[in-house]
């Protein structure tokens, strides 16, 4: 079988470069009022080796790959920049087929070819078609980017292409926090503030400076509906709202990688119930096995991981401080990895004919949405390295040296920051509206904090 119609299809710029501007993903980012650019991805020098790039459905990842392609695209090179949606294939075999039909009569061998292979997890042991060209010979002057949303396959790379990867990386495209969420949506404001930070400045006097520029609660109420997604933040903050066409593209992406893993979309609907219910509090596996009945604890262990790698929630571990390490067998806090997951889910469970967001009326839900923001955030900046404590006393969130408390509420009582303090190190408390610095304990509006969290 010949692939040749199906790979000048996919890729009208071999003909013509001029092409490369009625790409539906480059048209549709004309169409956009705010563009977010990955600059780490788009500006990486790419040599000999297998990259993979991973993050939820609708991420910006397709954008991405088309967007590297028309800034790298010339006379010389357009047949080398290779691209294919996998959702055409149906088998490893094919996968192989294709390449090697691409490789040998299209590319030009005597330059860099880059195979920009998109949603290649979507079609099972596609990792070993790689494995299976790369041991064929098919690696010098070629790049290899693979993508996916979910990381499940992705993982499989260190057991199919050990010593492979050549000069291959790991990218990872997240939700953008809070601050990136105000550089795409105030740009010049939120640039001129951040250039004016001093970190020996006062951060009372930089913060009315700050809010001359932006009004930083309003923009954290949007934020708190539209979360870090490009495609939801230009369609409410042009619209203000969010149509059910667009929720459901994106509980079809949840359901079509259940799917594809072989999990139940059922528990995949009572596992987040509960998770929502219980947002910002620790749980364990097995409450959660006992409150959905959806088997033992190793279901739902398995359902969680699957969850994770798949984009929707993160787990955050317990450090036992009388140990001085991470007990991974205490309960787990679940966060969902954007703020509008949460919406995503609550329209699913509830079937609701349109998401009108009125839980952000309600103070208790607020305060745990604000907790999974700051959450994301910190996960972005700490990754593996953020835990929290929870025994007689209990801390949020915690790095080796850096500990944080989420208290939005009206008031903050000095009961309320007793166990912060109790932390060995740089302390923080996120306050509503509360701003106070002393030489124990760092008092700001989360907002505020968010703002400015890498560079305290």
């Amino acid at each position: 079988m010949s692939y040749i119609n199906q790979i000048y299809k996919q890729n009208p710029w071999f003909d013509n470069i001029k092409n490369i501007e009625q790409d539906p993903h480059i048209k549709m980012l004309a169409q956009e009022k705010y563009l977010w650019r990955e600059q780490q991805f788009l500006d990486h020098k790419f040599k000999d080796g297998v990259y993979v790039l991973t993050g939820m459905r609708q991420i910006g990842k397709s954008t991405h790959l088309k967007l590297f392609i028309k800034e790298n695209l010339n006379n010389k090179n357009n047949k080398n920049l290779f691209y294919f949606n996998f959702d055409f294939l149906d088998s490893k075999k094919e996968i192989i087929e294709l390449l090697e039909e691409y490789l040998e009569k299209v590319a030009d061998k005597n330059k860099r070819v880059f195979l920009l292979l998109d949603e290649i997890t979507s079609i099972k042991n596609s990792i070993l078609a790689i494995k299976y060209l790369v041991d064929a010979g098919f690696k010098k002057n070629i790049t290899y980017i693979l993508s996916g949303s979910s990381s499940v396959n992705f993982k499989k790379t260190g057991e199919y292409l050990p010593g492979r990867r050549g000069k291959g990386v790991d990218f990872v495209f997240s939700p953008l926090g809070f601050k990136d969420y105000l550089l795409l949506t105030n740009k010049a404001k939120t640039e001129n503030v951040l250039n004016a930070f001093d970190k020996k400045s006062s951060l009372e006097i930089f913060y009315e400076k700050v809010k001359t520029e932006i009004n930083l609660k309003r923009e954290f109420d949007k934020y708190l509906i539209c979360g870090g997604k490009q495609k939801i933040i230009n369609t409410y903050l042009v619209k203000r709202e969010i149509s059910i066409e667009l929720f459901n593209s994106y509980l079809l992406w949840i359901k079509s990688e259940t799917a594809k893993n072989d999990r139940q979309e059922r528990y995949d609907k009572i596992i987040l119930s509960r998770i929502m219910q219980s947002l910002s509090s620790d749980l364990s596996y097995n409450s959660i096995a006992q409150d959905t009945g959806v088997g033992s604890h190793n279901t739902v262990y398995d359902y969680l991981g699957f969850l994770e790698d798949t984009f929707v929630t993160h787990q955050l571990y317990n450090f036992d401080f009388s140990q001085n390490k991470i007990n991974w067998r205490k309960n787990k806090k679940i966060y969902f990895q954007d703020i509008f997951i949460y919406w995503l889910i609550d329209l699913w469970i509830n079937t609701k004919p349109v998401q009108d967001f009125i839980g952000l009326k309600d103070d208790v839900l607020k305060s745990r949405l604000v907790e999974n923001a700051v959450a994301n955030n910190l996960f972005k900046i700490y990754k593996d390295e953020l835990f929290f404590h929870q025994s007689t006393y209990e801390i949020d969130f915690m790095t080796n040296n850096r500990a944080w408390e989420v208290k939005y509420q009206n008031r903050i009582s000095n009961m309320e920051i007793n166990n912060i303090l109790k932390f060995k190190g740089k302390r923080f408390v996120l306050s509503k509206n509360d701003l106070k610095i002393s030489k124990d304990l760092v008092i700001l509006p989360v907002e505020y904090f968010l703002l400015l969290s890498d560079l305290l």
